[in-house]
């Protein structure tokens, strides 16, 4: 293959391949906390029925030397990947990437976990493919982005693949011709659509999304090419997987790109900015669609301030973003993944509760009729405006008559509003109590915390599962 640093897809593979592991101190602990909120939410993901079902196939699908986190058959890298890509979203607790528009590393730590395990990798390795892998995964998503979310793909599946197909390169030393044919591969391994949402498919797309560059990575390896235009062509992943009105697209977002998305993949400075720096990671406070947090944010904070509680309120509004709200498709859920995508659920969970945990979305309570009372108060107006364009704004009338309002940029668990150390092993603690004995869950704590110092990842595997 020649290489053209004109060509996206070539671009890309070159800096994926020979880009140095300097990395700062910065990305080394974005990344490490990365594996350790993930890993909190694949241990309980993996009590779900979709996880356990998928682990069922597995085994008749593919044994071999990989650990499947919380269960005991070992298995191929590519199964081991599907069943923890899986888990990790099972939940929709796994953090929010920016500029794919994507749950990144519920897709890229599984996949990366699978070959590190595999292959007796240390954790100072896995740290560097994560960050090679993230930037990747901003990359072919702010290529597409944000039309090619806002018309319907998920993009965890599509965008996740394909970028996370580099980040296994890298943890493999691929050279740049191999990487380039893996992240070709994984184009045809990309797919999901967002009417997904709310069934036990939308995790799944997240486990076939990790397996998937797990396969382009090996396939690569193992010799097997793959196009050259499969990014930026004509019948490439930015036309068909945005629109045959791309140019015109892209005419209209110049000088007001939203996390970096142009809908043009770069061919130059594909590490700068370093994504994992500028950008960092949505991780998740409450365990439902990112795009309820804002809202939810606000409506604590207000609750919080106020002293209200469910007897005092009249009505609930709140005017968001387009593009969050028509993630938000049932009003009136009727099973826990239907709930995870209701504004309306988890407002009236938090009104009742003061906040929204796991225990919200347990099957047994989404039927809780002081919940469905509380449904009617909700209203909601969809304002077709960007994210960063437009705040969403949460507006509770009381009895008095009075209203009381707050708007909220970025939610509790972004850069802009993080999550402290002591509040990530918070949660780490709450999504594992019940699954790990004491002295487990302080050795998986031990290792997570130095996870660079970890000579050979299979070990960590080997007592998480």
């Amino acid at each position: 293959m020649t290489m053209n640093p004109n060509n996206p897809l070539h671009a890309f593979a070159k800096w994926t391949s020979e880009t140095n592991s300097d990395w700062s101190d910065v990305a080394l602990d974005r990344a490490r906390n990365a594996f350790i909120d993930v890993i909190a939410v694949i241990i309980p993901g993996t009590d779900e029925p979709v996880t356990r079902k998928v682990y069922d196939l597995a085994t008749e699908w593919g044994r071999g030397n990989c650990s499947a986190i919380g269960f005991p058959e070992k298995l191929s890298a590519p199964m081991a990947a599907l069943v923890n890509g899986t888990a990790a979203h099972a939940l929709d607790f796994d953090d929010n990437f920016d500029p794919a528009k994507a749950h990144a590393t519920a897709v890229l730590a599984p996949a990366l976990l699978a070959l590190a395990d595999q292959e007796k990798l240390s954790g100072t390795q896995l740290l560097d493919a994560y960050i090679v892998g993230l930037q990747m995964i901003g990359r072919v998503g702010q290529g597409v982005n944000p039309y090619h979310r806002a018309r319907g793909w998920h993009a965890t599946a599509t965008v996740g693949a394909v970028g996370s197909a580099a980040g296994c390169a890298r943890l493999l030393r691929l050279n740049p011709e191999e990487t380039a044919h893996a992240i070709s591969l994984a184009t045809s391994l990309a797919g999901g659509f967002m009417s997904q949402f709310g069934t036990m498919t939308k995790p799944l797309h997240s486990g076939l999304a990790a397996a998937g560059a797990v396969q382009a990575a090996l396939f690569a390896k193992a010799g097997i090419t793959a196009g050259t235009d499969t990014l930026h062509g004509t019948t490439g992943m930015g036309t068909l997987m945005v629109g045959q009105d791309v140019e015109e697209l892209r005419e209209g977002m110049k000088g007001k790109a939203e996390h970096g998305q142009t809908v043009t993949f770069a061919t130059t400075d594909i590490g700068n900015p370093l994504q994992i720096e500028e950008y960092g990671l949505k991780v998740k406070r409450f365990p439902n669609c990112g795009s309820i947090h804002r809202a939810l944010d606000g409506l604590l904070a207000l609750k919080a301030e106020h002293k209200f509680d469910k007897n005092n309120v009249k009505e609930i509004f709140v005017r968001a973003p387009a593009a969050h709200l028509r993630n938000l498709m049932y009003e009136k859920p009727q099973n826990s993944m239907e709930a995870k995508f209701s504004l309306e659920f988890s407002l009236a969970a938090g009104l009742l509760n003061g906040n929204v945990g796991l225990k919200d979305y347990a099957e047994s309570n989404i039927s809780n009729p002081e919940i469905l009372e509380l449904l009617p108060l909700i209203r909601k107006e969809y304002v077709e405006k960007l994210e960063t364009d437009f705040y969403t704004q949460v507006h509770v009338t009381l009895d008095n008559g009075e209203t009381v309002s707050t708007e909220v940029a970025m939610p509790v668990g972004s850069t802009a509003r993080p999550l402290s150390n002591e509040q990530l092993w918070d949660k780490f603690d709450a999504c594992v109590e019940g699954y790990l004995d004491k002295q487990i869950k302080s050795t998986v704590k031990k290792k997570l915390e130095h996870l660079a110092d970890e000579n050979d990842i299979s070990s960590l595997m080997a007592v998480l599962s």
